[in-house]
């Protein structure tokens, strides 16, 4: 088995490259080089390490997918006032824009932050959960371009992974170098043209997200992010689509399972309740508003 990894440029934002990024592949194709697999055998020390840093990435930002039932108020009692009454609009995809930043030499704000489809890179919905997550480059006039985080990770001779994006016209490469002993503390990389512009790590990617998302208090404390679901289109590539999700992240963060998605489309106006996440509270959308409310 070999892993070949591809050093890809984007030139446009996402909401348009889609289309051009499969012409670019056959010229990208050319740059590509393989690189031997690692072999996991038993009496391999960093087999075992690089094992650990793969289970970290499959536990990053996990998330359970919740179903919601219809709401069937009691004739008896008077509907209960809403606890929260938010305006999604407000808040959509504003996750993406968190406390991890940094400038082209025009000026323009880029944040980093990170994501996950809904499928797989072979289109399928059936793979690890780590192939399903994304670094988002978000500028401040919401261009966004993805990059799949496995396809940038680095540990030593056996796996060398980058991928570059274009913004302003000035080149951004990004890479992730495993630390499998502590994976949190993997280290995340970009670099431009004059150096790197982000030293960070997985851990602080992870915090970027909640940090800018809404805190709510219903049974427990959440951080409510809301945004346009991401699917991959294949060659590593991904978009946005019509659809949006809404994740609600226990806070203080707590292990990456625990996160709730649920489907924009599954909570009607009449009203839906999550029996296995808060059963006691009624959630409706309408009119783009986002109410939730106690039985």
């Amino acid at each position: 088995m070999k892993i070949i990894v591809t050093a890809l440029v984007l030139s446009l934002p996402v909401f348009s490259f889609c289309d051009s990024f499969e012409e670019q592949l056959s010229s990208a194709a050319k740059n590509e080089r393989e690189i031997p697999s690692p072999s996991f055998e038993n009496d391999n020390p960093s087999s075992e390490q690089l094992k650990a840093f793969f289970e970290y990435m499959d536990s990053f930002m996990k998330t359970s997918e919740e179903s919601g039932e219809k709401f069937y108020p009691s004739k008896s009692l008077r509907a209960a006032a809403p606890v929260y009454s938010i305006d999604l609009s407000k808040i959509k995809n504003e996750y993406l824009k968190g406390p991890i930043t940094f400038k082209t030499s025009k000026g323009t704000i880029v944040y980093v932050s990170g994501s996950k489809a809904v499928n797989c890179p072979d289109l399928s919905n059936k793979c690890a959960d780590k192939d399903k997550f994304f670094m988002t480059l978000t500028t401040q006039r919401d261009e966004t371009f993805f990059i799949r985080a496995m396809e940038i990770v680095n540990w030593g001779f056996l796996m060398s992974g980058s991928k570059s994006v274009v913004i302003d016209g000035e080149k951004y490469t990004a890479k992730v170098y495993a630390n499998a002993s502590d994976p949190a503390k993997s280290k995340l990389e970009i670099k431009g043209p004059s150096g790197a512009v982000i030293n960070s790590s997985l851990d602080k990617l992870g915090e970027a997200v909640a940090a800018k998302a809404m805190e709510i208090k219903l049974s427990k404390t959440y951080k409510l992010a809301y945004g346009s679901e991401i699917v991959q289109t294949g060659g590593g590539n991904a978009k946005f689509t019509q659809n949006n999700l809404l994740l609600l992240i226990p806070f203080p963060l707590q292990d990456a399972s625990s996160y709730f998605l649920l489907k924009e489309s599954e909570i009607k106006p009449s009203g839906t309740v999550f029996p296995s996440m808060e059963p006691n509270y009624v959630f409706k959308i309408s009119d783009g508003k986002l109410e939730i409310s106690g039985k």
